[in-house]
């Protein structure tokens, strides 16, 4: 296991020693933070030199850099050169090349909150790159180096004047010791200096870096925005606690761990570098290739610490449907084009890793009030084989370690998507252990079963409608599961006929008298084999757990029949749906988000079009309906009309009707309907 050892030079009981995970492997990490004491920090790093793979050492000024003159402080410079065996970082070469390019891009997509702003900088020296890059968003700046380094109570506004007072102060620099004492507090209770920093304390955006942050007054920031290199949990309770208004945080989440700083990032970036050719130091070049191999395009975040907006986010649990889509994983995508003959394997060793954060969707907006929410997405590693065989507690612990992080992440509620909710008992443990409501999204998708089973229906037009009643047989396989068992109840009220299908016959006949009390009118059959039945059904529900088995024989199946495959994996595989032109397989779940919904991660799908459990949890954040909504096998047919009411009024509604290849469209319902209609002219003759 590679260890990287983190000195946090100007901060005090910050001391930890945990595991994380980067692309797939686990890392030590070790912090201590010596408050500005060298021969605790000299100690330190004597002690661990040899003996771990890279030494950070945080909260020391770097190079500053004006004019292609360079000024190193001579204490920070006798720091890192402490170490002679073990490589030492601090994370400036990863910070000079990633945040100006990530505030760039923040910038493009929001440049209301960033453009022809005033822009206070504590130090425009130490962060000379990004203040090159506010100046070409028409920024004002106001630079607070003279106070920052000397006490003396006055701003600069350009960067000619940083970099005449630079060269003066670079003699007094030199022989000023790094400690806390010699740096100014930008205590806003002196009448005297605030008045002299008007023109800094007016501003509309702060800019600094966690160290400088983490040994100032922060009074002046109250509903400010500012931008931070790495937020802390620390820090983020002082922002809190002081009433910060928006916080753009840089560190792009590479890590789920909230330790990570850009020297920690910098230390991964070069202990894992062999991969890439990467030799110590680090350079520009190769802070390009690891920014493109993570694809980092969208990490900056926006934080408000408002109540309104841990209301406006929601967190949702994917994992891989396949063992070929366990390669869109970081650490395997470059074995993506030989990846057939690797599946099991991969599936195998992709199942030991630990959840993590995966991205996020935006721009979600209910028709009805207007409310946007944004949609925080996790992945668990294991395939459905795989959570089907695992350790149930096992999972649970993933699911719940994830949980936990959306909720600090500002998260009001978070989904369960595909086989997470079926493990074990069905979310009711998971619940129990997070810090937020959990909901598995059962209700929606029985809705939007329901919804692209009538839709199909109505367009072959082969099952006449009296009265509001189909008359025709249905069949639901895997009636006794969550979605089937409320499938059939809504069913039973709209169709004359109804068949159920389910392994375990004494389910099915309890089932049977449940649903006959609701819809006495309907006529209901029992069966453990679909096969029984299928060559009379015109409507087929599939929602099992079989894994991608074979469930029917698509052969006997009646001409003109739709069926609706609700599991993922399909229990229809696309070659068996392309032996019978002459039937309608589709693929339900899957529904449509109001608002121009953007996403930067890959779920399957397509635009605005997500799965109807990941919709459901959407739905209720759009709602405000922060309870777990649908839990366990047992979903609640009155749940299921409230959440149809809901997405109603929201805006949440049935996409195109998709099957195994994307949208099915109204010339493949017509090839359908004309081959059924000639198939069932002869259907049932010997």
């Amino acid at each position: 296991m590679k260890h990287i050892l983190s000195i946090a030079y100007s901060l005090d009981n910050t001391n930890f020693d945990e595991v994380l995970n980067f692309r797939g492997e686990e890392v030590r990490l070790t912090q201590f933070s010596t408050n500005f004491n060298f021969n605790l920090t000299k100690n330190i790093i004597h002690k661990y030199d040899g003996q771990c793979d890279v030494i950070v050492v945080t909260g020391i000024p770097p190079k500053i850099s004006i004019k292609g003159n360079v000024f190193t402080h001579p204490q920070a410079e006798k720091i890192r050169a402490l170490a002679r065996q073990t490589p030492t970082v601090d994370g400036q070469v990863v910070k000079d090349v990633y945040i100006p390019w990530a505030i760039r891009q923040f910038y493009l997509k929001n440049k209301s909150l960033m453009g022809n702003k005033k822009v206070a900088f504590y130090s425009g020296a130490l962060q000379k790159s990004l203040m090159d890059v506010m100046i070409e968003f028409g920024c004002k700046l106001v630079l607070a180096d003279p106070y920052f380094f000397a006490g003396l109570p006055f701003n600069l506004n350009t960067p000619k004047q940083l970099e005449n007072f630079v060269k003066f102060l670079t003699p007094v620099l030199k022989r000023m010791k790094i400690k806390r004492s010699n740096l100014s507090k930008f205590d806003i209770s002196n009448m005297d200096l605030t008045n002299n920093l008007k023109e800094f304390f007016d501003a509309d955006i702060f800019v600094g870096n966690e160290s400088t942050f983490n040994l100032v007054s922060l009074e002046h920031l109250r509903g400010k925005t500012v931008i931070v290199d790495f937020l802390s949990p620390g820090l983020e309770r002082r922002f809190k606690q002081v009433g910060v208004g928006d916080v753009i945080v840089c560190m792009p989440q590479v890590v789920d761990n909230p330790n990570i700083s850009f020297g920690v990032l910098e230390a991964l970036f070069l202990s894992f570098g062999k991969e890439l050719g990467i030799e110590p130091p680090l350079n520009a070049d190769d802070v390009l290739n690891w920014i493109d191999l993570l694809k980092l395009s969208s990490e900056l975040k926006e934080l408000n610490h408002s109540q309104e907006d841990t209301e406006n986010k929601f967190a949702f649990i994917i994992h891989p449907l396949s063992a070929s889509m366990v390669f869109k994983h970081p650490l395997l995508k470059f074995l993506k084009p030989y990846s057939k003959p690797l599946e099991r394997a991969a599936e195998e060793l992709m199942s030991l890793s630990p959840g993590f954060y995966y991205g996020r969707i935006k721009g979600i907006v209910s028709e009805k009030t207007g409310k946007e929410v944004e949609g925080l997405i996790y992945t668990v590693t294991e395939t459905p084989k795989k959570l089907m065989e695992s350790d149930p507690n096992t999972i649970y612990n993933k699911l719940t370690t994830l949980c936990h992080n959306a909720d600090r992440r500002g998260a009001a509620i978070i989904g369960l998507g595909a086989y997470t909710k079926i493990v074990g008992d069905a979310g009711i443990t998971v619940a129990n252990q997070s810090p937020i409501p959990v909901t598995t999204g059962n209700s929606l998708s029985a809705c939007s079963t329901l919804w692209a089973a009538k839709f199909a229906i109505d367009k072959l037009a082969f099952v006449k409608k009296e009265e509001d009643i189909y008359r025709g047989k249905v069949m639901v396989v895997g009636a006794t599961g969550s979605i089937g068992a409320v499938s059939a109840k809504i069913l039973a009220q709209t169709w004359s006929d109804l068949v159920l299908v389910a392994p375990r016959a004494y389910k099915l006949l309890e089932l049977k008298e449940e649903i006959q009390t609701i819809a006495p009118e309907c006529n209901i059959q029992v069966g453990t084999s679909p096969d029984t039945f299928s060559k009379d059904c015109d409507l087929i529900i599939t929602t099992t757990s079989a894994r991608g088995k074979k469930i029917m024989d698509i052969m006997d199946v009646k001409p003109g029949c739709v069926i609706c495959d609700v599991s993922r994996p399909f229990d229809i595989k696309e070659e068996d749906a392309l032996q019978r032109p002459d039937v309608m397989v589709i693929a339900s779940g899957e529904v449509q988000l109001p608002g121009e919904v953007d996403s930067n991660v890959d779920i399957g799908l397509e635009g605005n079009i997500v799965y109807a459990c990941l919709a459901e949890t959407a739905l209720l954040a759009m709602a405000s309906k922060f309870e777990s909504f649908t839990l366990s096998r047992n979903i609640s047919y009155e749940k299921v009309l409230e959440i149809d009411k809901l997405a109603k009024e929201h805006g949440v509604r049935l996409a195109s009707i998709m099957g195994h290849n994307g949208f099915i469209t109204d010339e493949e319902f017509d090839l359908c309907r004309g081959h059924a209609t000639e198939t069932i002219k002869d259907w049932g003759k010997e």
